[in-house]
């Protein structure tokens, strides 16, 4: 799994933990475990270990945020969410 898909996960509030670890003995190469919610782990594939932070700080500050709690949901509306929208009946005068 790339990288992006796993900060999506993050996103869509899917994620539980991140871990970092590292593909070879020189430790040039790592991949980035998640845990996700469902009790599954599912990790991206080994890419240079400056990289492999980079996508764990941003699923990190993800996780520190809560993003998932503004998550739009089947069974219920979590977070401030507008949704009221616009009035698309409104006539508007073209000029």
């Amino acid at each position: 799994m790339k990288g992006r898909d796993l900060e999506g996960l993050a996103f869509l509030g899917k994620v539980e933990s991140v871990n970092v670890e590292f593909c070879d003995d020189k430790k040039t190469l790592a991949k980035v475990v998640v845990k996700t919610t469902d009790g599954d782990e599912v990790e991206s594939e080994c890419i240079p270990v400056r990289a492999a932070g980079k996508i764990s700080i941003v699923i990190k500050h993800y996780l520190r945020m809560g993003i998932g709690k503004y998550i739009i949901t089947n069974e219920k509306t979590l977070g401030n969410v507008d949704t009221e929208g616009e009035d698309e009946t409104e006539d508007r005068q073209t000029s």
